[in-house]
């Protein structure tokens, strides 16, 4: 945790998660693709308001993309609790180790004490407070991803696109989980995890009343985007949310008025042992889950390898990142906003000694999604964050420009903090109340005060204070 920043483990709205990839050694067995898809709109022992529209339509649009990918594909719609776990059983049961597993479930889910929970078609009326017949009425995550680990498989991909609102009753005190959304849960090692709507959003059925599109505004993005062969998971992530984000905009109400949404997909990269491109249908006994290699910093080469290298947890990175060296640090960011009027806005401006400059993502729209890199060159304890928001040349430019509400870091190791920074310029100093060893961090954007002029965000310094682990 940090000492000047309260947070613990954030609410969210929709979750997805996406993707637990569990060593690469050769497979004893020619390698099977199975998929379990789950949807459910209909709940019998909730008011109207609380039935969905698409999530059995979206149930059917990931199966037959899942088809296209040379998956075996279970399907259930509508399922109560016994039918759900019978599903998982029978799913599980074609499951071998070094086989690519696929669940995807669609629609409510709740969160109670840090833990979330798939919803049922059957679960019972439930009153403030009822939290203990809610979690025997339901399936849990944990449980779910530990099926999963169980049966060793080569890759196993999860989307969950839950809860477009807590669906149960709530009162003036205590109720069953959250206003909205599901727990921040800790990732697991080897899980690559994707939420369809970030902190404190809901995620959209639909984008109006009229809204004739077959899925949900997550859902119909995700599949998509699944079927693209060129883009691994962490690409996959990256072209989900931001492509949500822009449809979410769009929202509007029963009128046809404009009613922005903002909704914005986060995830957390856990994967081990390379990229993971599930786009690639087997052809020729190639792997749909090849791993590519990473590419090496633009800017500047990294050390050469060290003895401990294969031990270390490999950074997330992108084709199109933009790196700079500092020091015994290096420093990638996911795109950087083209020279201008004799400024440049690379990612050297985060730990530039000068003043007036800043780094500038490149990517159209308000910049969520974007991030930063930090890379060790040996294990480093981390006691301290640094950090300038928005482009901070002069009050004026610091105002037309995008600055950083949110900033989730997520280290080596697997654990996440967020950073949620005021609104205003000079420096921000977030003291780690228990240092962190790690081998590098990641930095996310989540959330923006938009600027009056450019949709640009910007990051004036970005400093991490560490010494070796010991």
């Amino acid at each position: 945790m940090l000492a000047a920043l309260p947070f613990g483990l954030p609410s969210r709205l929709a979750l997805a998660l996406v993707a637990i990839a569990l060593g690469w050694a050769e497979a004893a067995h020619a390698e099977k693709r199975v998929a379990l898809v789950i949807g459910n709109d209909r709940y019998l022992n909730m008011p109207a308001d609380r039935q969905l529209q698409k999530a059995v339509n979206d149930a059917n649009t990931v199966a037959a993309a899942m088809k296209t990918l040379g998956f075996e594909v279970l399907i259930g719609t509508n399922l109560g609790r016994q039918a759900m776990i019978d599903k998982l059983a029978e799913f599980t049961a074609r499951l071998e180790a070094g086989d690519t597993a696929a669940f995807f479930f669609a629609g409510h889910g709740v969160a109670i004490q840090g833990v979330n929970y798939l919803v049922p078609s059957d679960v019972p009326a439930v009153s403030e407070g009822a939290e203990a017949r809610v979690r025997g009425a339901s399936l849990a995550e944990p449980d779910i991803i530990a099926e999963l680990q169980g049966k060793s498989v080569r890759v196993a991909l999860l989307v969950i696109d839950a809860c477009r609102d807590n669906p149960f009753p709530r009162a003036p005190g205590r109720s069953i989980g959250n206003t909205r959304g599901l727990a921040d849960a800790k990732p697991a090692r080897g899980v690559f995890t994707l939420y369809s709507a970030g902190i404190g959003q809901t995620a959209l059925d639909r984008l109006s009343d009229k809204d004739a599109a077959d899925n949900s505004v997550f859902t119909r993005i995700f599949a998509e985007q699944l079927l693209r062969p060129e883009l691994h998971l962490g690409d996959l992530a990256v072209e989900v949310r931001e492509r949500v984000a822009a449809l979410a905009l769009q929202a509007s109400d029963g009128n046809g008025q404009p009613v922005p949404h903002e909704q914005t997909p986060a995830y957390y990269d856990q994967t081990l042992g390379g990229r993971i491109f599930l786009g690639r249908t087997p052809s020729g006994g190639s792997s749909a889950t090849s791993a590519a290699p990473r590419p090496q910093a633009k800017t500047a080469a990294l050390s050469p390898p060290r003895p401990e290298a294969a031990m270390r947890p490999q950074r997330p990175g992108a084709a199109t990142e933009r790196c700079a060296r500092n020091g015994a640090e290096t420093y990638c960011v996911s795109s950087v906003l083209p020279s201008q009027f004799g400024n440049s806005y690379g990612p050297e401006n985060l730990f530039k000694q000068a003043d007036g400059v800043a780094w500038v993502e490149g990517r159209q729209g308000h910049g969520v999604g974007e991030w930063i890199t930090v890379e060790f060159d040996e294990l480093r304890t981390v006691k301290a964050i640094e950090l300038r928001i928005g482009y901070q040349k002069n009050a004026d430019i610091f105002a037309k420009n995008g600055r950083v509400r949110q900033l989730r870091m997520m280290f080596s190791d697997g654990e996440t903090m967020t950073l949620t920074p005021p609104d205003r310029p000079g420096a921000e100093l977030y003291k780690l109340e228990r240092p962190v060893k790690a081998y590098w961090i990641k930095f996310t954007i989540e959330g923006v005060y938009p600027g009056k002029t450019y949709s640009d965000t910007a990051i004036s310094k970005l400093l991490v204070s560490s010494e070796p682990a010991r």
